[in-house]
């Protein structure tokens, strides 16, 4: 048993002496490659050497080095490429302050960077059909930086030069925000003579392939002359917009991952000079809030309606019958189609409506008779948009009706103030008068407005009656006049 005990630690002995040994071989392996490292230059040392251009960075490295054009903030910069050793970061308050706001994607142009916007770049100018430059000086003289954008003369893409921001990662979702606000200015000097068009374009698409053009969404705006030299704010409204391919609603699209700008029209080599500020998706152009109903209420007016909604927030003493007890479609608070932040009501005459052709837009009975002796004159605020077919008997007629709900035989009695709007009035707001002052009833024929004191009720009636033939128009703010 000695014997065994001292065989088997003589044996551990040789083991252990064995691992030592090899311990210390392989730790003068690492201090000899610790060595070499030291000796031999690499792209991982941490040293600026070989042909690097900075440390393990540039030349055959494969590792771009930071710089004041990456497009990365890095190297201590204290914005995208500027700030730290770059050059001192451009002022974006407009961009700060939109950063509050609810919208996925705006760029403001106030720099060449992402302090402008939130997800939406530049490409690199290399990759434009045009030439900006942002940051640059209001050309009317604001304070504000904004973006100057050359189209050239004969340009790089053969007519079809646009501006185009950097894909989104993921399709973008135009389920809400499919309607776009950019401020654009256009100076008088371009020459518009020729194909050059003082147009504007936001531009859809996906980026598949070279055949993208085959399946975008267009929204283009042209401005009128009277407004070059000045800003113009344009509301680009993609709500019926549809892709080329297939007609596919903006709202329902789910392949689009960009979104680019296209100035003075396409398929022509003609240059223009056109400046830019504040681009943003927002799901509505209509204002927050009820504005003018608000402004109107310390008028001291017995009552008022301006149609911002369909609810007792827009009026006085004034609330429309619903909707089911109407004879007209009435859609409450729709953006203005004179292009205004004002919300406004659209009223739908139906073909062959429920009322046999004398269909109107009735609010609510007052509580009481009303005093028409201070007010009889009233005014209604109405736009009638030229695709209204008036070949047949539709009218471009507004008719206000006075009247009581005795019984069903009130139009036996009512009074009617009608207004026909002259043709060269059409797609655009006109403010109608209703002339009560020698308005009679047609019960006696005799009893002026001033003196009735049997009615409750105003009624709106548009496009005429006796007929079946249906009409769309708009209409804001209906007030009583005083005297």
């Amino acid at each position: 048993m000695k014997t065994k005990t001292k065989t088997l630690q003589s044996t551990g002995g040789w083991i252990s002496a064995i691992l030592i040994l090899i311990m210390f071989i392989s730790c003068e392996e690492e201090k000899l490659f610790d060595d070499l490292d030291k000796v031999l230059p690499s792209y991982v040392d941490g040293i600026q050497n070989l042909d690097e251009e900075g440390i393990d960075c540039g030349g055959g490295s494969g590792v771009a080095c930071p710089s004041c054009s990456d497009g990365i903030q890095n190297q201590g910069e204290e914005g995208i490429d500027c700030g730290g050793p770059c050059e001192v970061c451009i002022p974006t308050p407009r961009a700060d302050e939109l950063q509050n706001s609810t919208s996925p994607y705006f760029f403001t142009f106030e720099a060449n960077d992402a302090a402008s916007g939130r997800d939406l770049l530049p490409l690199p100018q290399n990759a434009q059909g045009v030439t900006f430059n942002l940051g640059v000086a209001d050309p009317a003289g604001g304070d504000g930086l904004v973006g100057q954008i050359l189209r050239p003369e004969n340009g790089p893409f053969g007519g079809f030069e646009d501006f185009k921001f950097q894909p989104q990662p993921n399709p973008i979702d135009f389920s809400s925000y499919n309607k776009f606000t950019m401020d654009v200015y256009i100076p008088s000097s371009n020459d518009f003579s020729g194909n050059l068009e003082p147009m504007v374009e936001v531009i859809l698409h996906d980026n598949i392939d070279g055949n993208f053009f085959q399946r975008w969404t267009i929204l283009p705006l042209t401005m009128e002359e009277s407004d070059f030299d000045s800003w113009v704010t344009l509301r680009f409204d993609g709500t019926n917009a549809v892709s080329a391919n297939d007609g596919t609603l903006l709202s329902d699209n789910i392949t689009y991952d960009n979104i680019t700008l296209r100035f003075g029209g396409s398929g022509h080599p003609e240059a223009g000079e056109f400046f830019v500020r504040d681009l943003q998706a927002v799901t509505s152009f209509i204002a927050d809030g009820t504005p003018r109903a608000d402004a109107l209420a310390g008028s001291g007016l017995p009552f008022f309606y301006t149609f911002e909604t369909g609810d007792a927030e827009s009026g006085l003493d004034l609330l429309p019958r619903p909707t089911d007890q109407q004879g007209v479609v009435p859609t409450y608070r729709v953006s203005d189609p004179a292009g205004s932040t004002d919300a406004v009501t659209r009223i739908l005459r139906p073909e062959n409506g429920p009322f046999g052709g004398f269909e109107d837009f009735k609010f609510l009975p007052q509580a009481e008779t009303i005093d028409f002796s201070v007010y009889n004159k009233f005014s209604l605020d109405v736009y009638i948009p030229s695709t209204n077919d008036f070949s047949g008997n539709l009218e471009p007629l507004v008719e206000l009706i006075l009247h009581d709900n005795v019984d069903g035989n009130f139009f036996q009695r009512w009074t009617i103030i009608a207004v026909t709007i002259d043709p060269s009035d059409f797609d655009k707001w006109v403010t109608l008068e209703f002339d009560g002052t020698t308005a009679l009833s047609a019960a006696d024929g005799t009893t002026l407005l001033p003196d009735n004191d049997t009615y409750d009720n105003y009624t709106l009636r548009f496009g005429g009656f006796g007929h079946v033939e249906e009409g769309e128009f708009y209409i804001r703010d209906f007030v009583p006049l005083m005297e």
